[in-house]
């Protein structure tokens, strides 16, 4: 199976100790989602990446990062938290249920439950944050500098 590739085009604004700073248009294929730029009008990004091509401020580089990747960083982000608010939800409901309550009364419960089960993934997502980022397979690479 081929693994596809996300790939974005950038302009070194900084080069720190074999670091960049990139700056991107946040690409057209993003335009519904917007995630990274919630509430904001600014179509701009700035990427810390490894400098692997030996760009200099100025240069205009190609960014990849590998579909699989993002897409798991996507489940993580999304799924999970998904996953806790429908669990505390049912999990919620039927054990309302089960010590008694009206129907009603379980349904505030489960809602109840299901905010509190979906913050709580969202606080481990959260702690967890740096191991993530610190994982290389998260990281968007550049591959190439770009000539006009």
């Amino acid at each position: 199976m081929k693994v596809g590739k996300m790939l974005e085009f950038g302009k070194i604004i900084e080069v720190d100790n074999g670091i960049a700073k990139v700056l991107i248009t946040r690409h057209a294929a993003c335009g519904d989602c917007g995630a990274c730029q919630v509430g904001r009008e600014n179509l701009n990004m700035i990427l810390t990446v490894e400098n692997t091509v030996g760009g200099n401020p100025g240069d205009k580089v190609e960014i990849e990062l590998k579909t699989e990747n993002f897409l798991f960083a996507t489940l993580i982000m999304y799924g999970i938290p998904l996953l806790g608010l429908i669990i505390g939800l049912v999990g919620g409901y039927y054990a309302a249920k089960a010590l008694g309550y009206n129907e009603n009364l379980s349904q505030m419960i489960a809602a109840v439950a299901g905010l509190l089960v979906i913050s709580m993934s969202y606080m481990a997502i959260k702690m967890k944050e740096s191991a993530i980022k610190n994982m290389n397979k998260f990281k968007p690479v550049l591959i190439r500098i770009v000539k006009d």
